[in-house]
């Protein structure tokens, strides 16, 4: 793994304590949208863009951060005592969070000492490709091998999916498992709570290409609000679905036939948004009771209105469509891969409203020249698409996304590109090489 990079990195980290090379991939969401936190499938890759961090033990509590990419400030903060953030979508809260999750984690028994972190991404920013992710997870576990101590890569894909939460996003956790669990040449299948996966061969004829709609898909920042909405939506309407249903779900996972309650949700859910004060009403629970359970003080794009019943419908299909996903790829079925990817496009725009125009644009333009399905990849609100083509038609298919989508945009074709399922995070010491 020592590579040009890994000791560029390194010289320019100073002191003289151990140090290490952590590398953790970016990844691509095949199918399976805003599902993880509700309890349910998705079928991701680890692709072959990673963020690398390279650090060095100190012989105090300070951690100092640093990044190739000049756009990143450099960042200090103190282990000692309580870590509050940096304000919101700072790039340094990421390390924060790894850090504050590792030492609730290890609690008084292990501790983790002051270091030199240096990074340098090469996984687009806001792209929906889960930088932020890969940037957590190497933080983390090059601090938790600075402190000499190693978990399993389940646990800890579990401790920095909560770990994450710290940058006020309620994400689920299929970006920290496919970061750590993948393998190459892999898709992961995930399930959640409690976490499992399994990989799933992809066919060797089967190419991915990615494309950036030009439009930051920044979950930190301003996508925040959007993303809440729609977890706490997915909460209230798992609640109405409890009452009517009389079956107890904490989870939309949690129902046990849920093809079934696909088909009646006309009969259990309003199709029309619900107002934040008919919901005390609706299921039965007070003011204060709606306010601790289900929304507590987290950012809402819209805290006054929620969509009950488009929501559950995406998410529901769009468990269904990652099943059916799975066997056309153990069968080597790629046009029905393609199929399935279109619909669950189609319902993230229309059900869940996670599109933009710009994203579907690129979505259609790739079916027009060669892709066999595109869909958003990622919360949507911004970010990319991706794209399953013969591997042999990739750089086509490339060619025309450039003529067509990025040449009337100022040409920025160095957001599109092929990507190939790799594996997952991998940790170096480095010993006293300087």
């Amino acid at each position: 793994m020592t590579d040009s990079r890994t000791l560029a990195l390194l010289a320019d980290t100073p002191g003289d304590g151990p140090a290490v090379a952590a590398r953790a991939p970016g990844r691509v969401n095949l199918i399976g949208e805003h599902t993880d936190y509700n309890g349910l499938p998705v079928l991701p890759i680890a692709i072959d863009r990673d963020v690398l961090v390279v650090a060095r033990r100190r012989s105090d509590d300070a951690v100092e951060l640093s990044n190739a990419d000049p756009a990143f400030t450099p960042r200090r903060y103190s282990l000692r005592g309580e870590i509050p953030p940096f304000p919101p979508g700072d790039w340094g809260n990421y390390h924060k969070a790894a850090a504050a999750g590792l030492r609730a984690h290890l609690g008084v028994e292990h501790s983790l000492p002051g270091g030199s972190f240096r990074v340098h991404g090469a996984i687009p920013v806001a792209a929906g490709l889960s930088s932020s992710s890969a940037l957590t997870v190497a933080c983390g576990v090059a601090h938790l091998a600075l402190a000499d101590v190693d978990r399993p890569r389940l646990e800890l894909a579990e401790l920095f999916a909560h770990a994450e939460r710290y940058v006020g996003t309620l994400g689920g956790g299929m970006d920290q498992a496919a970061t750590l669990l993948s393998e190459a040449g892999h898709a992961l299948h995930i399930d959640f709570f409690p976490l499992r996966t399994r990989p799933v061969p992809l066919p060797p004829r089967a190419g991915f290409v990615v494309a950036h709609s030009l439009q930051p898909a920044e979950k930190s920042g301003r996508v925040r609000g959007l993303y809440n909405q729609r977890v706490v939506e997915c909460r209230l309407a798992c609640a109405l679905l409890t009452r009517r249903t009389g079956v107890p779900a904490s989870r939309l996972a949690d129902f046990p036939d849920r093809t079934a309650l696909l088909a009646d949700l006309a009969h259990l859910l309003p199709e029309e948004e619900v107002r934040a004060e008919a919901l005390p009403d609706l299921l039965g629970v007070t003011s204060q009771e709606l306010h601790t359970r289900f929304v507590g003080g987290e950012t809402l794009a819209a805290p006054g209105q929620f969509a009950l019943r488009r929501r559950v419908r995406h998410v529901l299909g769009e468990a269904e469509r990652v099943a059916a996903a799975e066997q056309a790829l153990r069968h080597d079925d790629l046009a029905a891969l393609g199929e399935l990817m279109n619909d669950s496009h189609r319902s993230c725009a229309e059900d869940y409203e996670v599109s933009t125009p710009a994203l579907d644009q690129l979505a259609a333009l790739a079916r027009a020249h060669g892709a066999l399905g595109a869909r958003l990849t990622g919360a949507g609100f911004g970010g990319a698409i991706v794209a399953l083509v013969e591997r042999d038609r990739s750089a086509a298919l490339i060619a025309a996304l450039d003529r067509h989508f990025y040449a009337t945009r100022g040409g920025r074709s160095d957001l599109r590109l092929a990507v190939e399922a790799g594996g997952g995070a991998v940790v170096e010491r480095l010993g006293d090489a300087t």
